[in-house]
């Protein structure tokens, strides 16, 4: 790809930019989230970077949970918005500065393909958890994110990838750059690997898997939920040495790609109804005594009281499933008390946790069917609808491209 460097006046300063050789028109189309269940495309000024940042176009993107919750209007957000969390894109310009700041060191250039953290690497400092709590950057009271909580109504607008472009800090927001042989349509995979791998890594410390307490290998797992998380929680397992992974699911195509990524037996939820029939099962399979580890990631409160009971005495419970507050459960306090039993919750994931993301997609591509978990493929014009699609329920990953 033929390289060039353009030079702008920014008042004393002259800035470089190298660009690609250009695919954006003058302007640039996205799709706006204007208000709960209504997304319109509009059209926006095609940005320049400064010293800092980029502006890339994506290449895929996918549609999560927490899009349908942003799309139902479930969480406080700032109108209008650009959706879109889960991408890569390719470099298209990139200012001087900005190419010394990619997340391992190596230098990008325009033409790169990369994986963008959503959530900002350049903290507050001051909030409790900055100052306190430096090891979950996550935690930080006052993070953004593209295409969750930042709104496209001031420039330079594009701060979300429904969208022919976007626009990134790359001094506040992480860029990894992907190595050429990188599949490029599992980069909807990227930050969701982030969030399962974090979510897995949850169980094993504190813990002291020799003592039987966290997983390590050989250790028995339960995940709750076979959509894109639960998928990818056990492909980690896999990949870890789980010696016996179980999975909970009732949609027939999610059973079976369970199966497919490495669960050893899905309990299908219209074969066992009830919880008392789905635990009696659990601790059939385990010799009546549960599993070392099970991780929640239905997102429905009943899920996390029944997963409880189906953890042995000392195991540890790993609760991903809601990012949003869906209400409430009864829990027995008794049963964690005499169960001994770890619960862990498990939000978002720090930075850093995109390289580990990287290396499990990357290396295991020919032995974990990842591929398989993207279903359905739409143009991000037609948001709308890919947003139904899921919600029918048959979808596994749902991804938008431009």
């Amino acid at each position: 790809m033929n390289n060039s460097l353009a030079s702008r006046n920014n008042g004393p300063w002259n800035i470089y930019i190298e660009t690609a050789p250009a695919r954006f028109t003058e302007m640039v189309k996205a799709a706006v989230l204007v208000e709960p269940r209504k997304i319109e495309v509009r059209d926006f000024p095609e940005p320049e970077p400064d010293d800092y940042s980029i502006v890339a176009r994506p290449d895929v993107c996918g549609i999560c949970g927490t899009d349908l919750h942003l799309f139902e209007g479930h969480m406080n957000i700032p109108y209008p918005l650009i959706l879109g969390h889960e991408f890569t894109a390719t470099v298209e310009k990139i200012g001087a500065k900005a190419k010394g700041l990619e997340a391992t060191g190596r230098e990008l250039h325009a033409g790169d393909l990369v994986a963008v953290v959503p959530g900002t690497s350049k903290f507050c400092g001051t909030c409790f958890y900055c100052r306190y709590v430096p090891d979950k950057p996550q935690l930080c009271s006052n993070r953004k994110a593209l295409g969750i909580s930042m709104s496209c109504r001031d420039a330079p607008h594009l701060f979300g990838a429904f969208a022919e472009g976007v626009y990134i800090d790359v001094s506040r927001w992480y860029v990894f750059k992907l190595d050429p042989e990188f599949p490029r349509e599992l980069g909807a995979l990227v930050e969701p690997m982030a969030v399962a791998s974090r979510a897995f890594e949850r169980s094993f410390s504190p813990g002291r898997p020799s003592g039987w307490d966290g997983f390590g290998p050989g250790k028995t797992i339960l995940v709750q939920g076979a959509g894109p998380i639960g998928l990818l929680v056990m492909a980690a397992a896999r990949i870890s040495g789980a010696g016996k992974i179980l999975a909970i699911e009732k949609v027939k195509t999610r059973s079976k790609m369970a199966e497919d990524i490495g669960a050893d037996r899905v309990i299908d939820m219209n074969e066992f109804p009830t919880r008392e029939e789905r635990t009696k099962e659990v601790l059939r399979i385990t010799n009546g005594i549960g599993v070392d580890v099970a991780v929640e990631c239905v997102g429905f409160p009943d899920a996390f009281g029944e997963g409880i009971g189906m953890v042995r005495r000392g195991g540890k419970y790993v609760e991903v499933g809601h990012y949003t507050d869906q209400g409430v459960v009864e829990v027995s306090p008794h049963a964690i008390c005499r169960g001994d039993i770890e619960i862990s919750g498990s939000w978002s994931h720090p930075p850093s946790q995109f390289q580990t993301s990287i290396n499990l997609l990357s290396k295991y591509r020919d032995t974990i069917p990842y591929k398989s978990m993207l279903t359905h493929t739409f143009n991000f014009s037609e948001a709308s609808k890919a947003i139904e699609t899921i919600r029918s329920g048959q979808a596994v990953k749902v991804t938008l491209t431009p």
